[in-house]
């Protein structure tokens, strides 16, 4: 019988791979050879890993009965020696976990190989059988792993506000998000126009269970997943082996937030982009090994997940520039060099950034867009690779999701949005631009989604979120009561001096209720709605429907009157003496105007500091200033306020608020007019906090333990506050059997 060493010749972990016999440790081509005491102590670990080995079995291990050393202290000199080799830490380990006083664990996947070479490979069925040995599912939980980040550059261009409130906003747009895995299907429809599919024998596998997980990408082969899993202390990666539900934290929880996963192409690496810590909506590339290992910066200003091209070199990404009004189609090396533009889409908003895809012939980049300008709704455009030429395959008044290839090239799949329905998974068929519905069921697909490369398993997160209005007294606000209860989620609100409450619910529409939330009336022609306020005896909203932009209605709903149609408006804001609606226009650059209330012709009032908005517009108690958040650039991205007059002539002022990020895109004036109000999470809750005009430090209002707040608006008269809260519940699921 061979020696423990000899039965674990060859193991993998993170990025090293270990020859137990010779003691060559080998990253990325470099090979360092370890002393024979931390040899000896990592043999043992590997040979149990996710368990606790004792220092009495290390020392009897590496040390023989008639050795005289003092072995605590050799044994520790042999741990932090191998320790040293690895690049881990005790206070942060991502290999060997500290035990205090009994001993230590190997907490990193331990892959044991016997005659090939690679962890994860592009085509297993080349290889020779490997078995992942004791791959711990939950074990006791370490101190915090470190993420090995790269200090954060100084940004540049800055980004609009809805870029961190997309997800919000497209929740209200695209309609209802209750989960269900049942798929109502007409089969002898879907035959007939889905050739290649066969949707009978669909299957969704839903592989986590804590509605907290998001975003989502899932390995060439299909063997892993890795995805964004919340916690209090943040949000870390996680990866899966699909077929053991075995799974690992690759990165600790950090209080920024994922906007894409990527594997590379061969299965080896995890690109993903997440914000700073210090603004949300400046992000930032990495890459690092898919089992775990050193994370490497590649590029600042991302906006969407990568796709490679199909020999794996380049991918490629969308970035937006609020200055230019659009958002570029950029290149680079797989290793983050040779940045390039390919293409610049005008009249795109900065907000939705789903993501591109590389066509399997190399040739073309599918790219989805939010239109805004001379057109209004989503397109899927289609980019040459060899001039940058633009053309474009398919449109819609509804989200058109990160779009993925099929790998004969003759398609697309896509999560697209609709009125009354969450995001569902359609094929879009190329070139003929036309799109077949692959679900029919009570899910809502988020707009980002990802397939292996047969494209035979689509991994995709499922939304539901779970929103009602709640009514705080002034003296409490963290009391209140309950006003709506269940479905559908509830995520703005407004309430008028004759009691009623203007709401959006997440199919997209309005409805009017009593001030106690009961006979809930639905607002007719009011779709895709946004940014509610009272205004007397009117309610105002804006609108991203084509042909709407500032409505006024009556506090009953009905007379509905466009009073701005043009662009991208949003934020409406009445004055106080109800003569005047000020509003927020998109366009580039970013500018204030004003309109009478009863309609009539617009005033401009003022540009936007930085590129563009980054909070709502809000209007004074008094009616003298007007209030919104934007980002400064230089040095470094950071969210400020800016105070200016009602009508525009005085230059701004600038107050500094640090770590507030405008959450949903929320602010508020206080009743009394002293201070400005917004929502800020902390260990994943929301509370709502004010900075005094005056000056010092702001301070929080409510006291919320658990939960998320969409949105806070007071009542007219300031005694009361009415609330959005509830929380967003995520799931991972897979899609497969469909071909």
């Amino acid at each position: 019988m061979g020696s423990p060493a000899e039965s674990l010749r060859y193991v993998c972990f993170g990025e090293f791979k270990l020859d137990s016999r010779t003691g060559e440790l080998r990253i990325n081509g470099t090979i360092s050879y370890l002393q024979d005491k931390p040899l000896q102590v990592l043999i043992l670990l590997l040979e149990h890993p996710g368990q606790l080995v004792t220092r009495d079995e290390l020392m009897k291990r590496l040390w023989s009965a008639d050795t005289f050393v003092d072995f605590d202290q050799s044994l520790n000199k042999a741990v932090n020696r191998l320790r040293e080799t690895l690049q881990d830490s005790s206070e942060h380990p991502r290999f060997i976990e500290t035990l205090p006083r009994r001993g230590y664990r190997f907490i990193a996947p331990v892959t044991i190989e016997h005659q090939r070479e690679s962890v994860i490979a592009p085509d297993s069925a080349t290889l020779s059988p490997s078995r992942v040995r004791e791959w711990p599912t939950n074990p006791a939980k370490p101190e915090p792993l470190r993420s090995g980040l790269e200090a954060v550059p100084a940004a540049g261009l800055r980004l609009s506000f809805a870029q961190r409130n997309w997800k919000w906003l497209v929740g209200i747009l695209i309609g209802s998000l209750a989960i269900s895995v049942a798929v109502g299907i007409g089969t002898a429809r879907w035959r007939s126009g889905n050739r290649g599919f066969d949707l009978e024998k669909m299957q969704i596998t839903k592989l986590t269970q804590a509605g907290n997980a998001g975003p989502v990408a899932i390995s060439p082969d299909g063997r892993y997943v890795v995805y964004g899993l919340d916690s209090k202390q943040g949000t870390g990666l996680w990866l899966r082996q699909v077929a053991t539900h075995s799974e690992v934290q690759i990165l600790p929880p950090e209080a920024v937030e994922y906007e894409g996963l990527s594997f590379s192409p061969d299965g080896n690496y995890v690109y993903f982009v997440h914000s700073g810590t210090k603004l949300a909506d400046f992000r930032y590339l990495y890459m690092m090994p898919a089992l775990g290992g050193p994370v490497r910066l590649l590029a600042t200003d991302v906006d969407s997940p990568v796709s490679f091209s199909p020999d794996g070199r380049q991918f490629v990404y969308t970035r937006g520039d609020a200055k230019q009004g659009g958002c570029e189609v950029r290149l680079a090396n797989a290793d983050g060099s040779g940045n390039r533009v390919l293409a610049t889409i005008p009249e795109t908003w900065t907000g939705f950034q789903p993501g591109a895809a590389w066509s399997p012939d190399g040739r073309t980049i599918a790219v989805s867009f939010q239109l805004y300008g001379k057109r209004s709704g989503y397109a899927l455009k289609l980019v040459s690779i060899r001039d940058g030429s633009i053309g474009e395959l398919y449109s819609s008044n509804y989200s058109i999701g990160r779009p993925l290839w099929l790998p004969e090239g003759n398609g697309l799949l896509v999560s697209l949005g609709e009125h009354t329905k969450g995001g569902q998974l359609w094929k879009i068929s190329y070139p003929q631009g036309q799109a077949r519905r692959l679900t029919n069921d009570l899910a809502d697909y988020d707009i980002q989604i990802d397939a292996t490369r047969n494209g035979e398993t689509v991994a995709a997160i499922q939304l539901k979120p779970v929103a009602n209005l709640w009514v705080a007294p002034a003296g409490n606000l963290s009391g209140g009561r309950q006003i709506t209860f269940g479905e559908p989620a509830t995520f703005a609100a407004a309430a008028s001096p004759q009691g009623k409450i203007l709401a959006a619910r997440q199919e997209g529409g309005l409805t009017i209720t009593n001030a106690d939330g009961s006979q809930a009336t639905p607002v007719p022609d009011a779709p895709n709605v946004n940014y509610l306020a009272a205004c007397g005896r009117y309610f105002l909203f804006s609108s991203f429907q084509p042909g709407t932009g500032v409505t006024r209605v009556d506090a009953d709903g009905s007379n509905s009157t466009i009073l701005v149609a043009k662009g991208m408006l949003f934020s409406p804001v009445c004055s106080p003496d109800l003569q005047s609606v000020f509003y927020a226009d998109g366009g580039t650059p970013n500018k204030i105007w004003r309109v009478p209330v009863e309609g009539g012709a617009s005033t401009e009032i003022a540009t936007s500091l930085g590129a563009s908005f980054d909070s709502r517009l809000v209007i004074s108690p008094d009616g003298k200033l007007l209030a919104y958040a934007f980002e400064e650039s230089n040095p470094e991205p950071v969210n400020k306020l800016a105070i200016i007059p009602v009508d525009g002539t005085s230059p701004a002022r600038i107050l500094e608020v640090p770590g507030w990020t405008f959450e949903n895109a929320c602010l508020r004036w206080s009743p009394d007019g002293r201070g400005l109000q917004s929502l800020v999470i902390r260990d994943g809750v929301t509370n709502i906090w004010e900075l005094p005009l005056v000056g010092g430090k702001p301070r929080q209002l409510t006291k919320f333990t658990s939960g998320l707040i969409w949105d806070f608006n007071w009542f007219p008269d300031g005694r009361q506050l009415l609330l959005a809260r509830g929380e967003m519940k995520s799931d991972v699921v897979l899609i497969s059997n469909f071909r």
